[in-house]
């Protein structure tokens, strides 16, 4: 089996351009529930007549359902995959993992996959997916050739990657940044770009570059077709669902040529690409590891020219014939019979059509052999072309050309629909969580901290519940009674030797590798409803996602008992980065200094360092809610975390000591206007 090319279908004339060009699949989204809602997208209504367009074509169909959901929205998504599995499209493709269970037990034979949005970047990730039912995993962009190909040799789950396209600055799936600027939700499909933007970046206050230090080229590895399916690749994934109809043409059209062929790619072909768009470029840096400034463009938007061969536009017409389906054509003519045309395809599918008179002794030109194959051969404007024509006919004998033409047309007809049907899946009906009564306990403060410093105060302070690096609690000499710590194992999945009995863990992977301990779930799960509050109950507690205001965190926990935490103080990751910023610029972290990004606004946000090299953009006000203690505590939360990450000891000492008094019941004041935020708590997201 081949790899798939896999194309996007941002509208009805992107999606006729993907096929006509030669994609294997397309993905689309619907108009509620997927992760390009700016996209023309498609009505469930309409979507149908698509699926079978496709589907004539060999084509199949993937639907992106790859948003976190609402508690508010767990009917109509229900309501939505049901009606999705009603017209055949051949898989979903899941973020949220609640989600992922409701279409298991709603649509039991839908196929899933794993949207980039899930972040899997290892096999441990790839595995806890496989055992949820998932039957392909779409890594992470960020991934070398090496990395890929460990993960396809050792599991049987198919793996798709992307090869063409943009990529985000943020591994996805883990950016807040929209979010938290401006209340448009990179995870709910609404993302606005920020990243797009120009910045400077700062040295200890001091300016040291400035430009689009957050924007990235577009990704290309057409020339890397044979080795990635060296490495086991199933499918092949072209990003642009917002880009126009001659973009997804030229760019499917190309990679179809070089996948058949296997041969390098033409200058000519490159410059097709080029045209078609970019930014400043392409990269194939995380691909071959090689990260750094060449990766990144030197402008926001299109430095193309935006010109399309005239191959690629006239398959994006709207009558555009341009692949054909091969098939064999077979017409038997015999004495006293009517006319039997049969058309079979190279899948298995054969469609015949019997003529309604019988020939009879011709008495002026008989109809030969020869003549009935040309009249069986003019499929016209069909899908259909012909490319092995049998004929079996007497002498001497004739029937009327329209009874020809009339059988052809029956049998065309015929193998369209046989093409064109599908079983449909098994419906049945989704078990809606029942409202449990939670009970009140007391709220615990928990700490997350990333220097010694931190952890010193954090346990001078009398905080319970450390989450740290493992390298920062080997600092620790000795533990305080009463103390649980917890080791903080890295955002990016990577194995880590870990003393702690207790894991705080940012990823189903780390819930794979590390179980057997006790595990806490971390905000990147993304816990944004009951049914992914549910599924990851068995955890010893899990943090909810930042982006919930206070009326939808009281919705999910109206319906789980899972212990819960959310995110009291702290400037919240914004972004977490494969390709630093910092070494970028050519500077690194390491050597000293403090580096910050400094927006249009002169908002600075710092830049901090992450296992494995990976650098995180912190938000350049910390959340602040000790002066809403109050309205926390109703929610039945089982803790507030305190996140410290520029923090210096005296300032964390007296952070912990405000958040004390409040939770026994002191009035604290809000700090200085402007120096803080509440996050989403009273705002919540699109």
């Amino acid at each position: 089996m081949g790899m798939e090319l896999l194309a996007p279908a941002g509208s009805s004339a992107a999606l006729r351009a993907a096929v006509q060009s030669g994609a294997n699949a397309v993905y689309l989204g619907v108009n509620e529930f997927g992760a390009r809602q700016s996209a023309e997208n498609f009505s469930i209504d309409e979507l149908g007549k698509w699926v079978d367009y496709c589907h004539l074509y060999g084509v199949d169909v993937h639907v992106t359902v790859n948003t976190l959901i609402k508690n508010s929205e767990l009917n109509a998504l229900t309501d939505c995959v049901k009606r999705l599995n009603s017209v055949h499209v051949d898989a979903l493709i899941v973020q949220d993992i609640g989600v992922a269970d409701i279409i298991k037990n709603t649509v039991p034979d839908m196929t899933l996959h794993a949207s980039t949005q899930m972040t899997v970047t290892s096999l441990a990730g790839v595995k806890y997916l496989e055992n949820m039912g998932f039957s392909r995993v779409v890594l992470a962009r960020e991934l070398s050739r090496n990395e890929i190909e460990y993960i396809c040799r050792n599991t049987d789950t198919e793996i798709e990657v992307f090869v063409h396209g943009a990529i985000c600055m943020c591994y996805s799936g883990q950016c807040l940044m929209s979010s938290i600027l401006g209340g448009r939700s990179g995870n709910r499909g609404r993302c606005a770009q920020p990243c797009r933007l120009p910045y400077e970046l700062l040295k200890d206050g001091e300016g040291i570059g400035k430009g689009y230090l957050l924007s990235p080229k577009d990704m290309s590895l057409v020339n890397e077709l044979g080795a990635l399916k060296k490495c086991g690749v199933r499918s092949l994934k072209i990003e642009g669902r917002l880009k126009r109809p001659e973009y997804v043409s030229a760019v499917v059209g190309v990679y179809r040529k070089y996948l058949d062929s296997g041969k390098s790619i033409s200058p000519q072909d490159m410059r097709e690409l080029t045209d078609a768009f970019s930014r400043s470029g392409f990269t194939d840096g995380y691909f071959k590891n090689r990260l750094g400034a060449d990766m990144m463009s030197h402008t926001s938007g299109n430095s193309a020219e935006n010109k399309f061969t005239p191959d690629a536009v006239s398959r994006t017409l709207e009558n555009a014939n341009i692949r054909k389906i091969p098939v064999t054509v077979t017409g038997t003519l015999k004495k006293d019979s009517p006319l039997a045309v049969t058309i079979s395809d190279t899948d298995g599918n054969s469609a015949c059509a019997i003529g309604t008179v019988n020939s009879e002794t011709a008495v002026n030109r008989p109809l030969d052999e020869q003549r009935l194959r040309e009249q069986l051969l003019k499929l016209g404007q069909t899908p259909f072309e012909c490319t092995e024509c049998d004929i079996y006919a007497d002498g001497g004998i004739t029937i009327p050309i329209k009874e020809v033409n009339e059988a052809r047309r029956r049998a065309v007809q015929e193998l369209i629909e046989k093409r064109c049907e599908r079983r449909t899946g098994r419906v049945a009906e989704h078990t809606v969580l029942e409202r449990c009564e939670r009970e009140n306990s007391d709220i615990i403060l928990t700490a997350e901290v990333m220097t010694e410093e931190q952890l010193k105060a954090a346990v001078e302070g009398g905080i319970k519940r450390i989450y740290a690096p493992p390298e920062i609690l080997k600092t620790l000499k000795t533990v305080p009674q009463g103390v649980e710590l917890v080791t903080k194992v890295s955002d990016i999945f990577s194995k880590q030797d870990i003393s702690t009995a207790a894991v705080l863990t940012a990823s189903p992977a780390g819930i794979y590798h590390y179980d057997g301990k006790k595990l806490y779930g971390d905000f990147r799960l993304n816990v944004f409803n009951s049914n992914t509050a549910e599924h990851f109950s068995g955890l010893e507690g899990i943090t909810l996602s930042p982006e919930l205001n206070i009326g939808e965190i009281r919705d999910i926990l109206k319906y789980t008992t899972a212990k819960t935490e959310i995110i009291g103080y702290g400037h919240l990751p914004l972004m977490i980065m494969r390709n630093c910023p910092i070494k970028a610029a050519g500077k690194c972290r390491s050597d000293g200094g403090s580096f910050t990004l400094r927006d249009r606004k002169n908002e600075e946000f710092p830049l901090v360092c992450s296992h494995g090299c990976r650098s995180v953009l912190l938000n350049s006000k910390p959340i602040f809610t000790a002066d809403k203690i109050s309205d926390l505590t109703k929610l039945k939360i089982n803790s507030i975390r305190l996140i410290f990450t520029v923090e210096n000891f005296p300032q964390c000492g007296k952070i912990i000591s405000v958040y004390k008094r409040a939770l026994n019941g002191e009035k604290v004041d809000m700090p200085a206007e402007n120096t803080f935020t509440r996050g989403h708590l009273y705002r919540g997201v699109l």
